[in-house]
């Protein structure tokens, strides 16, 4: 087993770990003994073991003017990590806090290409059970389509994120809405001569709006509360006037 990469996750370097390691094959030890089982040159041993004896995992006694270490019970470092986990874990609350903050400020984020589209795309269903709502492009599947079924779709509801999709009565997405259910969506439909949208326009996590035109391949990300807000007012108008796909497709039939 490679111990020293076990220290070193533990927080030590290499070199700290050789000297611990030596030291504690050795028990009580001078420097120069260390030095020559450790395989560290003799100066840099000493600076590493004033390092351990920092970290408290190296005791030092002086005897005839000569100093001896000793390295103490590997479970001493564990006993380090579960304290070091649990302060963590304390501090958790704030730190993610401050994240939260953050993301509040008010900003805009610009990307292009496919994949530039993609990465827009995956910030959307980072949070689990948060409801979207979006503005159906016409144009939304054009080259698109193996990522929405392999990655998007299938990530959104395993997240438990359902949709709320503003989208127009074309004959050719009758298919997708046959999903509604399945792919957690609910839709309200629009004549499609009043409706040509080139971008699709997604509002989600309570701060942010994504707008995406498969086109240009270009997108757009807006993390403002006040924007988000203002284009959820005029969507939930819109989706209380609309019908939903069934009546709207029946009348057109």
């Amino acid at each position: 087993m490679n111990y020293i990469s076990l220290l070193m996750k533990a927080n030590l370097t290499d070199k700290e770990a050789e000297v611990y390691l030596a030291n504690y094959k050795l028990g009580e030890s001078l420097a120069a003994r260390i030095s020559q089982i450790s395989g560290i040159k003799r100066p840099t041993t000493y600076v590493e073991l004033e390092n351990l004896i920092k970290k408290g995992l190296v005791s030092q006694t002086t005897r005839k003017g000569l100093k001896y270490y000793t390295a103490v019970n590997p479970k001493v470092i564990l006993n380090k990590i579960e304290e070091n986990k649990i302060e963590f874990e304390k501090s958790l609350p704030d730190i993610l806090a401050l994240a939260t903050m953050t993301e509040k400020k008010t900003s805009v984020k610009y990307f292009e290409g496919e994949e530039g589209i993609k990465e827009v795309y995956r910030d959307t269903v980072d949070k689990p059970n948060k409801e979207m709502l979006t503005w159906f492009s016409a144009t939304k599947t054009v080259g698109n389509e193996s990522f929405q079924e392999k990655y998007y779709i299938p990530e959104r509801q395993k997240k438990k994120i359902w949709v709320r999709a503003i989208v127009p009565n074309d004959p050719q997405i009758k298919p997708y809405l046959a999903k509604n259910n399945e792919q957690l969506r609910r839709t309200h439909v629009i004549d499609q001569s009043k409706y040509n949208l080139a971008n699709e326009i997604i509002m989600y996590d309570e701060n942010k709006v994504a707008i995406l035109n498969y086109t240009d391949k270009i997108g757009i990300m807006i993390n403002s509360l006040k924007v988000h807000d203002s284009m959820k007012q005029i969507f939930e108008i819109m989706w209380e006037m609309l019908p939903d796909e069934r009546e709207m497709f029946e009348n057109k039939n």
